[in-house]
């Protein structure tokens, strides 16, 4: 449990912890503002690019080998960032990074899918597993701030070891993979062939959009061609004797809705991050570590009460905990932007952290409950695969369109800060209505059908 959580961890945390460490680096290596992005997109890119192919190479070669692989070329790339010297160098080692992490996470999940069984015990662990996952990503900021004191290389640097320690202990403690013979699944070479670049195009079109604008030639062809991949993937599976990705997957009540309310809850979370993070720092002038602190109380609520709602969600249900805890985080943007210049900015961070903390203890939990409750092992690496996808493509997605809302805000008389985090209110009230309309069987009664019907 300790080693899949570290991994985890990791993996979250390296999405947010090279935030606030920009400025410090592009002074260094005197990078562009529009390449500067990259540094950190690169790692999204290579994370929500590969996990679908992360998770089905899991469910075919084995979990415990792709993690432990995946986790090794994680810590080199860690290692290898300390020593950049250029932007294109630094962005290489993130999205390699990036790569790693899209293969470790699936994998991880996996694991603990089928080393805790059913019932009590896996919902504790989960639990715990979403835990430090939403953790990592919310104090990412955090850590990255607190690194960036001593060098801003600390911040690629880090994890590794972590990664190393993990890798050591991990042979000795991680259950063998079972030997399938030749009933091993054929592995999908034509749908891992284009449902990789297309993903790749896609998350590389909506993440440039974020920073040159739609009508750009970068951001619309590529996601003219990520659509054509993506139409041609679904042709391909839909053919295919043992695909990579089974249509069928998409048909699944719970898989499907938890996904839909996986990316639009992220994606609102961390285009206020985004949009909170600039106020902090341009128009209050706090530091990297005091900006990425801001965010440290959500980050406590997450640790210590995911694992409690996680067994909740695995008792009792997850969609009216899903529709509560993207409540309250619709309640904390509202309160946000109606508190902002007018009270004290540490009460405002504090009033505002605080529903918006239990609200991703709540939902973060709860979304990965309903995503795996009548998932078969032998697909738990796939579904693990589509669940982060979501997170990380619907960030993007969200991000993009908050910097939009951001940049032309002016040029209508409005506040950049303001109508920025008003359009991820409003998009949070209604992610709320799709939370609350999600399926109403609780997880186990789900399994228990599933098990029945076989």
């Amino acid at each position: 449990m300790l080693l899949l959580c570290a991994a985890n961890f990791l993996d979250a945390m390296d999405v947010s912890t090279i935030g606030v460490a920009l400025p410090a680096i592009q002074i260094e290596l005197g990078m562009q503002a529009t390449s500067l992005q990259w540094a950190v997109s690169a790692y999204v890119l290579g994370y929500g690019g590969f996990l679908l192919l992360g998770g089905r190479v899991a469910d075919v070669f084995g979990h415990r080998r792709v993690f432990l692989w995946s986790l090794a070329v994680f810590a080199a790339a860690s290692i290898a960032g300390g020593f950049v010297d250029s932007g294109p160098t630094l962005i290489a080692a993130r999205l390699i990074k990036g790569i790693a992490a899209a293969f470790t996470a699936p994998a991880a999940l996996a694991l603990l899918l089928s080393v805790f069984g059913e019932g009590s015990a896996r919902a504790k662990a989960l639990g715990i597993f979403s835990s430090t996952g939403a953790a990592g990503f919310v104090l990412g900021m955090v850590l990255g701030g607190a690194a960036t004191i001593f060098s801003w290389r600390a911040t690629l640097v880090m994890g590794a070891p972590v990664a190393i320690l993990t890798l050591a202990i991990a042979p000795f403690v991680l259950p063998a993979d079972e030997r399938r013979g030749a009933d091993r699944p054929r592995f999908d070479w034509a749908g891992a062939l284009t449902i990789t670049p297309g993903l790749l195009l896609f998350v590389f079109g909506i993440t440039n959009a974020a920073a040159d604008g739609w009508s750009a030639f970068p951001t619309w062809g590529a996601l003219t061609a990520a659509a054509a991949l993506i139409l041609i993937f679904l042709a391909v599976e839909a053919r295919h004797a043992d695909p990579m990705v089974p249509l069928a997957m998409f048909g699944r009540a719970r898989l499907s809705h938890a996904n839909a309310v996986a990316a639009l809850f992220q994606g609102v979370y961390v285009g206020f991050q985004f949009i909170a993070t600039l106020y902090y720092q341009n128009e209050l002038g706090w530091s990297a570590f005091g900006t990425g602190f801001c965010f440290a109380l959500g980050g406590v609520f997450v640790m210590f009460l995911a694992p409690r709602f996680a067994a909740i969600a695995q008792n009792r249900g997850t969609t009216g905990l899903m529709a509560v805890g993207v409540a309250l985080q619709a309640a904390s943007y509202i309160f946000w932007v109606a508190a902002v210049g007018d009270i004290n900015p540490v009460l405002l961070v504090v009033l505002s952290q605080v529903p918006l903390g239990l609200g991703y203890a709540l939902t973060y939990p709860s979304v990965q409950v309903a995503a795996l409750a009548d998932v078969e092992e032998d697909k738990s690496g796939l579904a693990s695969g589509m669940l982060f996808a979501a997170f990380q493509i619907g960030g993007g997605i969200v991000l993009a369109a908050a910097s939009a809302v951001f940049g032309a805000a002016p040029s209508f008389g409005f506040d950049p800060y303001v109508a920025g985090v008003a359009f991820t209110a409003l998009l949070a009230v209604a992610v709320v209505l799709l939370a609350a309309l999600g399926p109403r069987t609780s997880p186990l009664r789900a399994a228990a059908a599933y098990q029945a019907a076989e």
